[in-house]
């Protein structure tokens, strides 16, 4: 039957392409015969285009007859002709009416047409009226051959174009012959081709039924065998499954049972086989124990699948009872027809403990969710709420269902609320978290619309490919009170602390000016006779005032450290010679104990360094001091050890080795803590207050150098400090310290203390302190007069007989800055010479001796100054000595006591290298250095290296401090500072007033190389 629908399907196609190709041809037919008509159509317009132009020119022939000759025999034609002119027009529009092309051409020659014919009327008018001169001069015009030549351009257009239409018809028509042919020769070709088609169709199709009854017969055997395969398949699916499977025919009985069923029901299947289904499958309710609904009967009526209610329960054939979940199916054959059903059943007895679990487990955890005091909430991505705990009502004030379905924001307040959504959105976009894993302290808002401050941590979680979000809320409000409080306690605590060092430091001073006195008439008392005893009372009470004095220092010291006034004042300095002064000062002590102290500086280190040896010296001598008391026998080594060299600079060591007692592991952690020792009997055995070390510690961060302790019992200890050092290219300067020794017996006289020996006039509130630098000042030869404050110094200054001026800096009714400020006032006024002033300070700080130059003083001692730096102050002020006599030229004062204008503060240079010839090769040195760190900073900063910045800023500034460029030195301070904050775009912005300062000190290095002649 197919293959019979097949043939005809194939005639049937093949006759309608012959159909198809017939009606092409007859389609092809009628086009060359329209082609036909239109070529026709072409050659009637082109003979009535020449037709319309011959009859113009037999008009206009008959017409130039006439006016020659006069003759109307030439009249007859041209009246025949010319009326039949707008005929002729009319025909070629009727024929181009379909060609918009021509019928355009035809509108402009209409009235060229018309214009000849209206000429020619004209002409013959003016001959008929004897005015045959005027016509034939308006025939020599020319006005008449030249619409002739114009009606003639169009109508050749005219022809030109239907022409081309010609040979396009003429083209279409032999095309539309030579498709005519092929369609013919198609459709003869296609009918063989149907016949040999036909013939091969049957017999193809005789052989192809032959061979699909063989193969059906075949598929017909092999399904015969995939049946009973697919059929032990089925048995063996059915008894590996978990399920109990049970099936019955269209009458609803048994037919099938699995071994899992075999099992449940207690039935096997020949026993089953045949019997009602209600027999074998016996289901109650398991509340009422009554008969349960059997879906068997149903899902035969009507074909659907049913599923049995919860709480059912299987009874077997013994009597046993379990709970089941069961479905019914229906059975259908091929034509969809109900055949029987499938009960599919399971025990869920498994399954409904562990439900029961969970919902204890879930009863258990809510529970504990309500006892828990801190606030759990649960959102989804929109940041609806989904669940809350009971503590939402006593920590905002509102119930969970108030809660719950209402968005998170309505617990912030504004403006968090507002952004709260916005902040959910960016984290799904883009993945980055400012909360979610982590907690901080935020702001909650409560019902009645107060705030309160709580700590939220959030955590997310994906359930069923959805994220959701846990925050847990705890109420930080009686933390934030508590630090609060705590923070009160804190500031009372540190103004109590401020307050107590702010005792002792004035408690100190207080202590210091009395005991400097004393100290100070220990030395005078030195260089009077003495006999042994007291010499040694002498000593005793000498040592006994200089730890007085270190103790005090060290409380001044760490004062000023926690106040944050502690600056340094880098010079340029020999680091042996510092040595040598530090072993100097404790060489007596360390003898009386017959110990070795001794000093090694390495051979490769620099010449000079710019350090602050004030505070380096303190450093060294703390270490130098602590390993003579805790040493009884051995040696003691200072050591200063070249590391490595770094641009401009030299990393070094600086370490005092003892063979004392040694310290313990456990006691070096809080050794460097202030008030610290090592034990509570180690003040009492070796004295000392705890201070020293953590000064130390504090001053090496200061200076921004490392320390280090290497240390064992029984076996010595080592400290030790690290600082990388500016090389300075001339030789160091040491300052000159107080010695512990108290014999001063070689310092010689300035002068024989005559009448003629300078007047030096000595400022001091203190009266000891005053009679001591009196009684110092006799014993160097000079004369010396006393005032108490600065009011009385000043009358006594105005009386003109002061060579020099020695004052105090802090006393009552004017202090020494106030009368150095008024001398300098009315020297400037009077034009006066300048009197040299020396300040007289315990403060020793940077800040100090920057006060008292921009007061007007031109040198600073420091109390306990002894006879040789009081020697050498005055020798160099009162040019008492050809070598060290002032040059006016370097003075930080102008001749009209006002500021120098200069780039380099020359008494600061003068400090360092008094001789004018050494201070401009120190310059020159400087400039060079300048150049190469200022090319090195730059790099620095533009690569946002802050900590080589930092440092090679901060080591310009001590190198500019210590030649005088105080404009370079302070443009460096101020890039330093904002490096050392991280504000590397100030940093930049400040490198304009460095460079500034380099140039005016490039143009003053030029002013004295020429000064000099050109000789550097």
């Amino acid at each position: 039957m197919k293959t019979t629908s097949k043939i005809v399907g194939w005639f049937g196609s093949a006759g309608l392409l012959i159909v198809l190709v017939a009606l092409l041809s007859f389609w092809l037919f009628r086009q060359s015969e329209d082609a036909d008509r239109w070529q026709r159509h072409a050659f009637r317009v082109l003979e009535k285009s020449n037709g319309l132009l011959s009859s113009l020119k037999d008009t206009e022939t008959g017409q130039r007859g006439y006016l020659l000759t006069g003759d109307k025999a030439f009249l007859m034609p041209y009246l025949e002709v010319r009326d039949g002119i707008p005929s002729q027009l009319a025909e070629l529009r009727r024929l181009t009416q379909d060609n918009p092309v021509q019928e355009r051409r035809l509108n402009v020659l209409a009235p060229l047409v018309e214009a000849k014919l209206l000429e020619l009327r004209e002409v013959l008018a003016l001959y008929d009226d004897q005015h045959a001169e005027d016509a034939l001069k308006i025939l020599r015009s020319g006005s008449g051959k030249q619409l002739m030549d114009e009606i003639r351009a169009e109508l050749n257009d005219f022809d030109q174009q239907e022409g081309e239409l010609l040979e396009q018809r003429k083209a279409r028509f032999r095309m539309d012959l030579s498709l005519l042919l092929i369609s013919i020769s198609i459709v003869s070709s296609l009918a063989v081709g149907l016949a040999l088609v036909t013939v091969y169709v049957i017999y193809r199709e005789t052989r192809l039924r032959l061979r699909a009854k063989e193969e059906a017969n075949k598929a017909l055997s092999d399904a015969h065998d995939v049946l009973r395969v697919n059929e032990e398949n089925l048995s063996v699916t059915l008894n590996s499954i978990g399920d109990g499977v049970l099936a019955t025919d269209a009458e609803g009985r048994v037919t099938r049972l699995n071994a899992v069923a075999e099992r449940l029901v207690g039935w096997s299947q020949t026993e089953a086989t045949g019997r009602p289904v209600g027999d074998v499958f016996h289901i109650i309710n398991q509340k009422t124990r009554q008969p349960a609904f059997l879906p068997v009967a149903e899902t035969l009526a009507q074909g659907v699948t049913y599923g049995l209610a919860n709480d059912t329960v299987l009874i077997a054939r013994d009597g046993s009872e379990c709970p089941i979940a069961d479905s019914c199916a229906p059975i259908r054959n091929r034509a969809g027809e109900v055949i029987g059903t499938v009960l599919v059943f399971r025990d869920v007895s498994r399954e409904y403990a562990t439900q029961a679990a969970l919902r204890d487990s879930a009863t258990r955890i809510q529970a504990i969710l309500n006892t828990v005091a801190d606030v759990i909430i649960t959102i989804d991505e929109r940041g609806i709420v989904e669940t809350v705990n009971l503590a939402a009502r006593s920590l905002f004030g509102y119930d969970a269902t108030e809660i719950v379905g209402q968005n998170i924001r309505m617990l912030m307040p504004e403006p968090y609320g507002s952004h709260h959504d916005g902040y959910i959105g960016r984290y799904l976009a883009t993945g980055e978290a400012h909360i979610i894993g982590t907690g901080r302290e935020v702001v909650g808002r409560r019902k009645d619309g107060s705030v309160f401050p709580m700590y939220l941590a959030v955590s997310e979680m994906q359930l069923e490919g959805e994220r959701h979000f846990i925050g847990v809320v705890h109420d930080i409000t009686e933390r934030k009170q508590a630090e609060q409080k705590l923070s009160v306690a804190k500031e009372v605590a540190e103004l109590a602390n401020r307050a107590k060092d702010s005792f002792l430091a004035t408690m100190s001073h207080e202590i210091r000016t009395p005991l400097t006195g004393m100290l100070g008439m220990l030395e005078v008392l030195s260089l009077t006779s003495l006999d042994h005893d007291q010499d040694e009372t002498l000593r005793a009470v000498w040592d006994s005032g200089r730890s007085l004095l270190r103790i005090v220092n060290d409380i001044l010291d760490w004062s000023k450290i926690e106040e944050g006034k502690l600056t340094l004042s880098p010079q340029s300095i020999s680091i042996p010679r510092l040595l040598q002064e530090v072993v100097h000062t404790y060489s007596r002590v360390a003898s009386s104990k017959s110990l070795l102290l001794w000093q090694h500086a390495d051979a490769r280190l620099g010449v000079a360094h710019i350090v602050d040896p004030l505070r380096l010296s303190q450093v060294l001598n703390n270490f130098v001091s602590n390993a003579l008391r805790f040493t009884q026998s051995g040696e003691i080594e200072l050591r200063a050890e070249l590391l490595e060299r770094l641009d401009s600079c030299e990393r070094i060591r600086f370490s005092v080795k003892d063979t004392g007692i040694g310290i313990a592991k456990e006691a070096q952690q809080h050794l460097f803590q202030r008030y610290r020792q090592e034990s509570a009997d180690t003040a009492r055995m070796y004295g000392g207050t705890g201070l020293g070390l953590s000064i130390c510690r504090r001053l090496t961060d200061l200076m921004d150098g490392q320390l280090e302790l290497d240390s064992e019992p029984g076996r010595g200890s080592t400290f030790a400090v690290i600082f990388n050092l500016p090389v300075s290219a001339m030789p160091g300067d040491m300052m000159v310290t107080a010695s512990s020794e108290v014999t001063q017996k070689h310092v010689q006289p300035l002068l024989e203390g005559g009448v003629d020996s300078p007047l030096v006039l000595a400022v001091d509130d203190h009266p000891i302190n005053r009679d001591l630098l009196m009684r110092q000042i006799k014993l160097l030869g000079l004369r010396a007069e006393t005032a108490e404050n600065g009011q009385v110094a000043l009358s006594l200054w105005r009386e003109g007989r002061f060579a020099l001026v020695i004052t105090d800096c802090h006393m009552p009714e004017m202090d020494g800055y106030a009368l150095t400020q008024e001398i300098r006032r009315i020297e400037a006024e009077k034009r006066l010479p300048r009197t040299p002033i020396i300040a007289w300070t315990a403060n020793a700080l940077s800040e100090e001796k920057q006060r008292c130059q921009d007061a007007g003083m031109d040198a600073l001692l420091v109390k306990p100054a002894d006879l040789s730096q009081l020697k050498e102050a005055l020798k160099k002020w009162l040019n008492l000595s050809g070598t060290d006599r002032r040059r006016p030229a370097v003075s930080l004062q102008t001749g009209d006591g006002g500021q120098s204008p200069g780039p380099i503060d020359y008494v600061a240079l003068s400090r360092v290298v008094p001789k004018h010839a050494e201070q401009i090769r120190v310059l020159r040195d400087f400039q060079a250095h300048l150049r190469a760190d200022r090319v090195h900073l730059g790099d620095m900063l533009e690569q946002r290296d802050g900590v080589k910045g930092e440092r090679t800023a901060h080591r310009m500034k001590g190198s500019s401090q210590m030649v005088g460029a105080t404009d370079i030195a302070h443009a460096c301070a101020v890039i330093e500072q904002a490096v050392r904050d991280g504000k590397l775009a100030d940093a930049c912005a400040a490198m304009a007033g460095l460079d500034e300062g380099i140039k005016r000190l490039e143009a003053h290095c030029m002013e004295l190389k020429e000064a000099n002649g050109g000789n550097q």
